[in-house]
C-alpha cells in the first residue's frame, strides 16, 4: 500500500468520484510561489529537486540486470533536531529515505492490511461497481491480454480517495484502512511542511483541501519484466510507503536502478516531480 500527495490549483475542481465515465483530471500543477528565494543556496537545492527524474518505487523484475545494490536508504528520525535539514539533504541528493519515529502504530498498518486483502476477495462484477474507474481512482483489472499471457502484469489494483469511498453500500469493512490513509495524509503533509521550511518558502499547500489531493493505491504485489512499476503513474509531491515486512524495491535514480531494502516498521519516503 502506498500513498501519493499530488496539488491542485485553487481554481481547478475535482473530478466527480463516482462517475465512471467522467473525464481524467486535469493535470496537477504546481502552485505559483510569489515568494522571493532569499538565498542562492536554497534556489540551487530547489532547482536540484525539480529537474532530477522523481524516483519511482516499484517491486524488482526477475530478470534485472542492470540494477545496482545500494546502501540501506538514509534514516531520518522526527526527534532528530537536524530533521529538517537532513529531509532537505537526502531529498536534494537521492530523491528517496526511509522516516522512523512516527507516529503510525505498526498494529495500525497491519490491520490496514487485513482489510485490503478483503478487497481481492470481491467478485471481479463487485471489484467495478463498488470501486468503478474515474482515473486515477477505482478498480484496475488489468486486462492487457499480452501481459496476462506472458505472466507479466501487475495484477489488480485499486486507487482510493482518503475516505476510501465506494459507489455502493457494501458490507466491507474499511474503518482501519480508512485511519491508516488519514493518518499517512497527516504524515505526509507535515513532510511536505518541514521541506518547505527547510528550503525558507511558506507551505502554499498547507492543509487546504483544494490545494491537494491524496491517492492511497492498493496492489496484489506481482511483479515481472515489464517497464510498469505496481500503482500506476501520476505526478505528485510525496510518496509514501507503509513498511509492513522486509522486502526489497527497486528506485530509479538520475544514474539507473537500485535496489533497497528499507526497515520493517519504517516509511518509505520519496520526492516526486511536483515536489515545491
Amino acid at each position: 500500500m502506498s500513498m501519493a500527495f499530488s496539488t491542485h490549483k485553487q481554481h481547478q475542481h475535482l473530478p466527480n468520484l463516482y462517475g465512471a465515465t467522467a473525464a481524467p483530471p486535469p493535470t496537477p500543477s504546481a502552485q505559483p510561489n510569489h515568494h522571493t528565494v532569499t538565498s542562492s543556496a536554497a534556489a540551487d537545492e530547489l532547482s536540484n529537486l525539480l529537474h532530477r527524474l522523481p524516483p519511482t518505487l516499484s517491486l524488482p523484475k526477475r530478470r534485472s540486470s542492470t540494477s545496482a545494490t545500494s546502501p540501506p536508504p538514509p534514516t531520518l528520525s522526527f526527534s532528530d533536531p537536524n530533521f529538517n535539514h537532513l529531509l532537505l539533504s537526502s531529498g536534494s541528493e537521492l530523491g528517496f529515505l526511509q522516516l522512523t519515529n512516527h507516529d503510525i502504530p505498526s498494529q495500525l498498518a497491519n490491520s490496514a492490511e487485513t482489510e485490503s486483502l478483503s478487497l481481492f476477495e470481491l467478485t471481479r462484477d463487485q471489484k467495478e461497481s463498488c470501486f468503478p474507474k474515474n482515473w486515477p481512482l477505482g478498480f484496475d483489472a488489468d486486462d492487457d491480454d499480452e501481459e496476462e499471457e506472458d505472466g507479466d502484469g501487475k495484477g489488480e489494483s485499486f486507487c482510493l480517495d482518503t475516505e476510501c469511498s465506494t459507489e455502493t453500500t457494501t458490507d466491507l469493512s474499511l474503518t482501519s484502512l480508512r485511519e491508516f490513509t488519514r493518518a499517512l495524509e497527516k504524515l505526509g503533509l507535515k513532510i511536505i511542511d518541514k521541506l518547505a521550511d527547510a528550503m525558507g518558502f511558506d507551505n502554499s499547500i498547507g492543509e487546504d483541501p483544494t490545494r491537494f489531493r491524496s491517492l492511497m493505491w492498493i496492489s496484489e504485489g506481482l511483479h515481472g519484466d515489464h517497464d510498469k512499476p505496481s500503482g500506476g503513474f501520476y505526478p505528485y509531491v510525496i510518496g509514501l510507503q507503509y513498511q509492513i515486512r522486509c522486502q526489497k524495491y527497486s528506485l530509479l535514480k538520475d544514474s539507473g536502478s537500485v535496489s533497497v531494502s528499507p526497515q520493517v516498521d519504517s516509511i518509505m519516503v520519496t520526492l516526486g516531480d511536483i515536489a515545491q
